[in-house]
């Protein structure tokens, strides 16, 4: 077993074994693991430009098959409580195109909507579905400016330095603010339970330097000064997908296994968020004492 001192707390004692020789995108990364089973980290750390970026659902053709399965309007449900109770402001870092944005103001039209993100090829979109737009948080935390709720959602996991980034989105909260993080899981149950070896080649990639999970997002959050209100156990992607990565070893979608288990997705789902083994997990908080 070894240690990566470069890591940030906690992680950075914890020790690692390696899981997996090689990644999607570069045979020369590998992925370890630590003893918690936990958290898991690409070596050597890979770089990313984001302002010229293509997400993995676009670079595999999966644009329209991840809209069928409306995954915003779901994430939205499991966290609609939080952003209706009175808070005037959102703020979404990593915004993309907006189109989270664009479901929280069909319901909430009067709700004040920042977005932060530094791809150029979103930035029409997201400006329409927005009333502020930023690259980055500097001009922000600079002129001061405090938000009611901050999301991000499948943002944290493409993050190199997580401490010093949190330390940027405290300074962006008051004292009620509240904090929404989600993360894709390292509980995915084609990890988790199935353990299907070729979606393992697939799912880690150049892009996700680190894959958390319920415990490892708690304890990092935790290390920060942040303090937890709620885990979400969140799975976005269900029955007829699992299908076609067991039967037929890719992603997308299965129009046959579609058609003959259509019924049983929404149980599906629900049973997996039961057992908290899901392909994704959001981390609800606040900034905690200072």
């Amino acid at each position: 077993m070894q240690s990566f001192n470069h890591l940030t707390e906690p992680f950075c004692s914890d020790k690692f074994t390696l899981l997996q020789h090689g990644i999607s995108d570069d045979p020369a990364i590998d992925v370890y693991v630590n003893a918690q089973k936990d958290f898991a980290l690409l070596h050597p750390a890979p770089r990313v430009d984001y302002s010229d970026y293509t997400p993995r659902v676009k670079k595999f053709g999966l644009t329209d098959y991840k809209k069928g399965l409306q995954v915003i309007q779901r994430r939205y449900d499991k966290i609609a409580h939080h952003i209706n109770s009175g808070h005037g402001s959102l703020l979404e870092i990593g915004a993309g195109d907006g189109a989270f944005l664009k479901t929280v103001r069909a319901h909430w039209p009067h709700l004040h909507l920042t977005a932060i993100d530094r791809d150029q090829n979103t930035l029409a979109s997201r400006a329409a579905n927005s009333d502020e737009n930023f690259d980055s948080p500097v001009e922000m935390i600079s002129g001061g400016k405090t938000y009611d709720v901050i999301c991000l959602f499948h943002v944290l996991e493409h993050i190199l330095e997580p401490a010093s980034f949190l330390a940027d989105i405290r300074q962006l909260m008051a004292t009620q603010s509240l904090l929404i993080i989600e993360v894709p899981s390292l509980l995915d149950p084609l990890l988790s339970l199935y353990q299907n070896k070729t979606f393992a080649n697939f799912i880690f990639s150049s892009q996700h330097p680190y894959v958390y999970s319920p415990s490892s997002i708690e304890r990092l959050m935790a290390a920060n000064g942040f303090q937890a209100t709620e885990t979400v156990y969140f799975q976005r992607y269900g029955l007829e997908n699992h299908l076609n990565w067991l039967t037929q070893a890719q992603p997308g979608g299965n129009k046959e296994f579609q058609l003959t288990f259509q019924d049983l997705e929404p149980a599906y789902r629900a049973s997996l968020e039961q057992t908290g083994k899901t392909d994704t997990v959001i981390w609800v908080g606040t900034r905690g004492e200072t």
